[in-house]
């Protein structure tokens, strides 16, 4: 077996000097208490390992982890290790092994044993770390670690079971044990095969998967054991033993503060919920605070954003960054099928930016530590900021071109992707604020910008990236800008000949929506691929600022003003439909059909990264007429997606596909493509 290099490992080291008891059970470090952990690993019988973001490992044993008394020994962190900073992922076994994957794929295992459980004193048993596997980049979530037993969720939603003994593989291969695993937002495992997950929507499954009979309870189907689980309530869920749940809960209070306090929930009935038929919590299952420190930030050793959202090609663009690692360069990809490099790699300054007590409102505020001119071809690049260890972050942004140049421009809705970034824990639909309007800021880092599969579905970046890729798979020149541009300056949008809206482009500013009427009214052409779209108000306290909601904290619909988006796009929000996933069915021989082979009845788009094309949130026709031409239904229960071809003056038209996973299917659906090569071709 190869070693992985050499770890700085304290040995036994005392408890931090300097540190102060930070309420119950943490140690007050040198470390942003916004920030301070990349996660908490649960190990067994309360103990918990906290992986700060300057790559100290601190051991914590939480002694009232069986009642949820807010008791823990020795009453502080204990700092056991460092380095660990540079690990993708982090997991624990209850004997003190511990699993590190890195960047590039390689599992590495570390053991420490514990000599005194009141402190946990101990040593390091592999103190240099020991290689015992690779090729684990293939799975964007791993969790686990409970008898050795790693759990690693593919791309497509696949569940791998893998187990190291100490000495070996028992399934060096792994092996496949379920399927469906997308829509979790959080997956964690306890012992004797005891999963809970997080499902879109805030609901905790559970499930048991029987290793002696290669089997799962209840059939493998999940069982519902509460709700109001996962992100706007926790920034992290972790699974003990004996069926402990931890969460990092988000602060709801009217100003919220670090979002560092534990909650501590028990299922006392973790093995046989099945069996049971219903779930059992201690004390009627409401969270028990046990401690506070303990904010989460899983990107907290490597993370940045862009000074601006969109610049022109030529100008200058920065971006702030954070990081506790060294040797981490930076790089311009753009953002197509093949990711090319057009910058870079350059090395970056290291240093970790603390948080104003403001962040969430008026931006981070961190020092920029890169800077370049934007590349000549309009399009969507990212920053990709890499270390040594393999770890990679993108920060996107938008090159606009100098003059409009191509057909057709593509409108990348940053407003929804900031609605729905929860780094830091809140965005526009956290609760707890429900009795003001919401002020959140562009200038933090974000979790609804990925470029690499995450293992989860998806409605925002990664899900538009979809389309795009397609578009320059079929050489169809588009510009590039966001929604900022729009509301600053119309003036371009009346240079092309087809404006194309993404997967989920719901907020909007009345400035936007109506320039986009008036270019409608002028012979353009609106290509939505998306669902739920120009659904919500909201505007700008200035470039770098959006406000949500009206002044008494109320959702601020158009549809309520009598500005439906069915006025422009022909359809609208179905309230009914959510998070399910089917196919369309044709309903009429539409010259859109051209080429597909499809007749009235037959199904198109099963296949989709989401699961299928029509599906998460859709559009259906309204009511009354809107002089729609109608193509096809979604099959989905509750009303499916219309798609629809709505004529407009002087020439003009909307193509509406009215489903969020619509675009999800290009990969994957020859129909599909048709139907969208056959609407460009329309223009």
């Amino acid at each position: 077996m190869e070693h992985y290099g050499r770890r700085k490992v304290l040995q036994g080291m005392a408890v931090l000097a300097g540190t102060a008891v930070l309420g119950t059970g943490v140690a007050q470090a040198a470390a942003d208490p916004r920030q301070r952990f990349l996660k908490l690993i649960p190990a067994g019988d309360g103990v918990i390992y906290g992986l700060q973001a300057d790559g100290a490992l601190l051991w914590f044993r939480h002694t009232g982890w069986r009642t949820g008394t807010a008791t823990w020994s020795p009453g502080v962190g204990r700092q056991i290790g460092d380095g660990f900073h540079q690990f993708a992922d982090v997991l624990a076994a209850q004997d003190g092994r511990i699993f590190c994957r890195t960047g590039d794929g390689r599992m590495v295992s570390y053991r420490y044993a514990v000599t005194n459980p009141a402190t946990g004193e101990g040593r390091w048993l592999d103190g240099a770390g020991t290689q015992i596997g690779s090729g684990f980049q293939r799975f964007p979530r791993i969790f686990g670690g409970w008898d050795g037993v790693l759990y690693c969720q593919d791309a497509d939603g696949g569940l791998w079971r893998y187990q190291h003994t100490g000495s070996g593989w028992v399934n060096g291969n792994g092996e496949l044990i379920g399927t469906g695993f997308k829509p979790y937002q959080t997956l964690t495992a306890g012992p004797d095969g005891v999963i809970l997950g997080v499902i879109q929507g805030g609901w905790l499954h559970w499930w048991r998967y029987r290793d002696e009979t290669r089997a799962w309870d209840n059939g493998g189907n999940p069982l519902s054991i509460g709700s109001g689980w996962g992100e706007g309530f926790h920034k992290q869920v972790l699974s003990d033993n004996e069926g402990c749940v931890y969460g990092v809960a988000v602060d709801s209070t009217p100003t919220p503060g670090n979002d560092d306090t534990l909650n501590w929930y028990r299922l006392t009935n973790a093995r046989t919920v099945a069996a049971d038929g219903v779930a059992t919590w201690y004390d009627g299952g409401g969270p028990k605070a046990v401690g506070n420190g303990f904010s989460v930030e899983p990107t907290g050793a490597l993370q940045g954003y862009a000074s601006t959202l969109s610049v022109r090609a030529g100008q200058r663009i920065g971006f702030p960054v954070s990081t506790s690692l060294t040797g981490v360069t930076a790089s311009v990809v753009r953002l197509n099928g093949a990711q090319e490099r057009v910058w870079g790699p350059s090395p970056v300054s290291v240093g970790l930016q603390s948080l104003p007590a403001t962040y969430r409102t008026s931006g981070c505020g961190w020092s920029e530590r890169v800077s370049l001119t934007a590349p000549a071809g309009s399009g969507v690049y990212a920053l990709e900021l890499a270390s040594p260890g393999g770890l990679r972050r993108h920060v996107p942004f938008v090159v606009k071109p100098v003059a409009p140049s191509a057909r057709v421009a593509f409108l990348m809705p940053t407003n929804t992707y900031n609605a729905y970034n929860n780094w830091g824990g809140h965005n526009q639909y956290t609760p707890g604020e429900e009795d003001r309007q919401r002020k959140v800021t562009f200038l933090r880092p974000s979790t609804a910008t990925q470029v690499e599969p995450t293992g989860r579905i998806d409605h925002l970046l990664y899900s538009d990236l979809f389309l795009l890729r397609w578009m320059d798979s079929e050489r169809i020149a588009y510009d590039c800008y966001v929604d900022g541009d729009l509301d600053a300056d119309g003036g371009w949008l009346s240079r092309y000949e087809a404006l194309v809206l993404g997967s989920h482009p719901e907020y909007w500013t009345e400035r936007m929506r109506s320039r986009v009427v008036s270019y409608l009214d002028s012979g353009g052409h609106l290509i939505y691929t998306g669902g739920n779209g120009l659904y919500e108000r909201m505007s700008y306290a200035d470039p770098t600022t959006a406000l949500h909601r009206d002044r008494t904290g109320g959702r601020d619909e158009y549809h309520a003003v009598g500005m439906s988006e069915s006025q422009i796009t022909g359809v609208e929000l179905s309230v009914d439909a959510y998070m399910d996933f089917y196919p369309y069915r044709v309903v009429s021989d539409h010259p859109l059909l051209a080429g597909t082979g499809l007749e009235v009845n037959d199904q198109f788009g099963a296949v989709a990264y989401n699961g299928c094309a029509s599906g998460w949130e859709v559009d259906r026709l309204p009511g009354g007429s809107s002089g729609a031409q109608h193509i096809a239904r979604g099959l989905n229960p509750a009303g499916g997606a219309d798609m629809v071809l709505v004529p407009k003056p002087n020439g003009g038209w909307v193509f509406s596909a009215s489903s969020m996973s619509f675009n999800g299917a290009l990969p994957y659906d020859a129909a599909i493509r048709q139907i969208l090569r056959n609407v460009f071709a329309n223009i």
